[in-house]
C-alpha cells in the first residue's frame, strides 16, 4: 500500500489516498462528520488492507475550505474524482462513497451532483438540506452546501433552536435527536436531499435506536422519494434493531449516547455486522 496527499489550495480538494496497489479499478471515497482527516484515514486504512483503494476526504475545515457547515462546495468532490481518474495511468474507473452521520448526508448530496459516483453507502444520514451555520458574510449561499456558487433549497433555521429547547424541557433531557426532529418538522419535499439525481446504487444503513438523528425515518422518506421518481438503479435500506447512531466501525462520542452506555455489547456487534454488510456491498459493486 502507498499513500498520496492532496491539498485544497493546490488540488481543489483535501484528501489522502490509500492505494491498495492491485488491479481493482474501483476507488472508494470515505468522509465523516467531524473536521480533519484522522477519522476518514482510519477507514481508509481498514478498507485498503482489505483490498479496496480508498480516498480519505475532508470537505470542510482545511485551509481554503469553509470552516463551518455553510455553503460547502460540492464541486470539490467532482475535482477529486477528476483528479483520481488520471492517477496511475487512469487505473480508477469506478467511484463510490461512504459516509457516517453528517458525512452520510454529505455523501448523498455529493453523489447527487457527481455523476461518476456509482455507489453510495450512507450510515445514519439526515434527510433534509439544512440552512448552514456561520456568518452571513461568509457566503451569499445560505444552505449547508452549494454547487458552482448556487444555493440548494433548505430548511430555514428560524425558531429551530427555540423548538429544540422546548422539547428538551418537556422531555427533561437533552438529545441531538430533538434538534433534528425540529428540522424535519419544517422540512418539505423541496428541501429533501435530491437522491433521485444519483447515478448509481444506494445503501441506507440506520438504527431503530438512533438517539442523535431520525435516520430510519429519513431513510424511509428518501427511499419513498426514489420510488416516486422511478429510480433506475438499485437501492436498499437496512435497519439495525440493536445498534446506536454510531454504526461506523470506529465510533465517536459513545459516552454521550445512552444506547451505548446501556447496551455496549449489542452496539459493538451491530458495528461488526454493519461492516460485514459494507464489505459485502463493496464486493458486489461492479456498476
Amino acid at each position: 500500500m502507498i499513500t498520496k496527499e492532496f491539498h485544497y489550495t493546490a488540488d481543489g480538494f483535501e484528501a489522502k489516498l490509500y492505494d491498495a496497489q492491485n488491479s481493482d479499478d474501483r476507488l472508494l471515497i470515505v468522509i465523516q462528520g467531524l473536521k480533519g482527516l484522522e477519522l476518514p484515514e482510519k477507514y481508509a486504512q481498514l478498507f485498503s488492507v482489505k483490498g479496496y483503494s480508498t480516498l480519505a476526504l475532508q470537505y470542510y475545515g482545511a485551509e481554503g475550505q469553509p470552516d463551518n457547515m455553510r455553503a460547502i462546495p460540492l464541486e470539490q468532490f467532482q475535482r477529486a474524482v477528476d483528479s483520481l481518474k488520471s492517477y496511475d495511468g487512469g487505473r480508477f474507473k469506478k467511484f463510490g462513497i461512504y459516509g457516517n452521520s453528517k458525512g452520510a448526508g454529505m455523501a448523498l448530496l455529493a453523489s447527487s451532483v457527481v455523476p461518476d459516483i456509482s455507489l453510495v453507502i450512507a450510515a445514519s444520514s439526515f434527510g433534509h438540506i439544512m440552512q448552514g451555520n456561520g456568518k452571513d458574510n461568509e457566503s451569499p449561499c445560505k444552505a449547508m452546501v452549494s454547487f458552482n456558487g448556487k444555493d440548494f433549497p433548505y430548511v430555514p433555521a428560524e425558531h429551530i433552536f427555540s423548538g429544540f429547547m422546548k422539547r428538551c424541557f418537556k422531555e427533561h433531557n437533552i438529545r441531538t435527536l430533538y434538534f433534528f426532529d425540529e428540522w424535519d418538522k419544517k422540512g418539505t419535499e423541496e428541501n429533501e436531499i435530491p437522491v433521485e439525481n444519483i447515478k448509481g446504487d444506494i445503501l441506507f444503513l440506520t438504527s431503530t435506536h438512533d438517539e442523535s438523528v431520525p435516520a430510519k425515518r429519513d431513510a424511509e422518506l428518501l427511499t419513498a422519494r426514489l420510488e416516486r421518481c422511478g429510480f433506475k438503479y438499485n437501492y436498499k435500506h437496512i435497519n439495525s434493531e440493536t445498534g446506536s447512531h454510531n454504526l461506523g466501525y470506529f465510533p465517536v462520542n459513545n459516552k454521550f449516547l445512552p444506547r451505548e452506555k446501556h447496551f455496549p455489547e449489542e452496539c459493538e456487534q451491530a458495528r461488526k455486522d454493519t461492516l460485514a454488510i459494507i464489505l459485502d456491498t463493496l464486493d458486489k459493486w461492479h456498476v
